[in-house]
């Protein structure tokens, strides 16, 4: 497969729907309303300590942990704890196919 960069992921259902590494300085609170994917999605910790909900359950990340919301699993940032670092990667595209956050 060749390389594959930022908008150039194709969306064909068999390759991930995005990625993405983030920042968020300690007191970032709700940086994106509740929402969920057509897609499974991975929060991986690098750095710092954050608090978020999945499925209506609250978990504290530190840096290692990582968060799997599955298709449709309303999620959410609540807050980051200390300075955090974070790769995110959205599995391939399901169901209807859409793309980004979807609210309910």
């Amino acid at each position: 497969m060749p390389l594959i960069a930022g908008a150039d992921v194709p969306k064909t259902g068999e390759t991930p729907a995005g990625w993405g590494l983030t920042r968020y300085p300690a007191g970032t609170r709700d940086p994106f309303p509740a929402h969920f994917h057509d897609c499974d999605e991975w929060y991986f910790l690098l750095e710092g300590r954050m608090r978020v909900r999945s499925e209506g359950q609250e978990y504290d990340m530190s840096k290692g942990s990582v968060l799997l919301t599955k298709m449709g699993d309303v999620h959410e940032i609540l807050e980051v704890l200390e300075d955090a670092t974070m790769f995110w990667l959205e599995g391939p595209l399901r169901g209807e196919m859409r793309p980004g956050h979807l609210h309910r």
